[in-house]
C-alpha cells in the first residue's frame, strides 16, 4: 500500500465512531456525514452507519477550536 493510500484510510477512520445503531441493533463503525450545529463545548454531527447506511444525530463533547481572529 502507498503512502498516499494509507494517509487517506486513516483520514476515513478518524472520520469514524463506534456507535449503536438502532437499525442494526449492534455497536457499528458511523461516519461523519455532515457538521449540523458548532456549539462552544460540543459540535452536532450527523452520523452514518457504515453497515446499513442509516444516518443519526449525535453530540461530540469535544470543545471546538476558536477560529483564529483576524485584525
Amino acid at each position: 500500500m502507498e503512502n498516499d493510500e494509507l494517509t487517506f484510510l486513516e483520514e476515513q477512520l478518524a472520520g469514524t465512531e463506534l456507535l449503536a445503531c438502532a437499525t442494526c441493533n449492534e455497536d457499528t463503525l458511523h461516519a461523519h456525514a455532515e457538521v449540523l450545529e458548532v456549539y462552544p463545548l460540543a459540535t452536532e454531527l450527523q452520523m452514518q452507519c457504515t453497515c446499513c447506511q442509516t444516518e443519526r444525530t449525535w453530540l461530540d463533547w469535544t470543545p471546538a477550536k476558536r477560529q483564529a481572529r483576524q485584525n
